[in-house]
Formats: C-alpha cells, sequence, structure tokens
C-alpha cells in the first residue's frame, strides 16, 4: 500500500480509523456456458512449460509433414538426417566419429543388450 505520514496515521487514529486492504476473491469461473471452481486458475509454471513444449512438438510435426522447414523440425531434420547417414554408411568401410558407436552396436549388437540389461523387453501379447 501507500505510506501514511505520521501527522496523517495521528489524524486517523483519533478518528478510529484502521488500516485495511480490500480485493475480490475469484470463487467461480464461467466460459462458454459453463460454471468451474476457481482452482482452474491455478496453473504452475511446469504446467506451463509442459503445454508449451507439448505445443512446439506438435508444431514441429506438423511442419515436418507438410515438408515446411521450421527452427522447431530442425532437430527432427537433423536427426532424421542423422540416421539416414548412418544407415548409407553402415555397410560400407568409410566411417566418422559420429557413426563409430552406431556401427559398433551392429557389429555386435549382444554387447550393448548384455551392457543395458532389461531394454527392449516387454511387449506385447494380449488375448
Amino acid at each position: 500500500g501507500e505510506r501514511v505520514s505520521p501527522s496523517a496515521a495521528v489524524l486517523l487514529s483519533k478518528l478510529g480509523i484502521r488500516p485495511f486492504s480490500y480485493g475480490m476473491e475469484v470463487e467461480q469461473v464461467f466460459q462458454d456456458g459453463s460454471v468451474f471452481p476457481a482452482a482452474v486458475l491455478d496453473i504452475s509454471d511446469d504446467v506451463l512449460i509442459q503445454k508449451f513444449m507439448c505445443g512446439i512438438a506438435n508444431m514441429a510435426a506438423f511442419s515436418r509433414e507438410l515438408g515446411i522447414p521450421t527452427e522447431a523440425g530442425l532437430p527432427h531434420a537433423f536427426g532424421n538426417a542423422f540416421r539416414n547417414i548412418a544407415a548409407l554408411v553402415a555397410d560400407i568401410d568409410f566411417t566418422f566419429k559420429e557413426v563409430e558407436e552406431v556401427k559398433k552396436f551392429l557389429a555386435d549388437p549382444t554387447a550393448y543388450a548384455t551392457a543395458n540389461p532389461g531394454g527392449g523387453g516387454g511387449g506385447g501379447g494380449g488375448g
């Protein structure tokens, strides 16, 4: 609030006026013919960030599907390009630093399976 001068404070105390505050508290929210409790407005930053990132991912997927390059789709484009290059050089003698791990995995997948137990299991069944 606003600071009160000492003389105004003396006058207010003589008049019996004490400090107070006022405001509005939302109890219900009305939107499109529906009424919701005010708790729907209590959204944390984590939820907002999660929703924003989900929207970015959807935009990246949509632009990638349409073939329109966007900044959000660049990581996916580079990832797809790397997978294509790795697939091309997997069976030839040419190699480079970034694809060496892929070639090691393709040469001996059981070594990676023993180093990472429990990965890839599960699956389906059903009935």
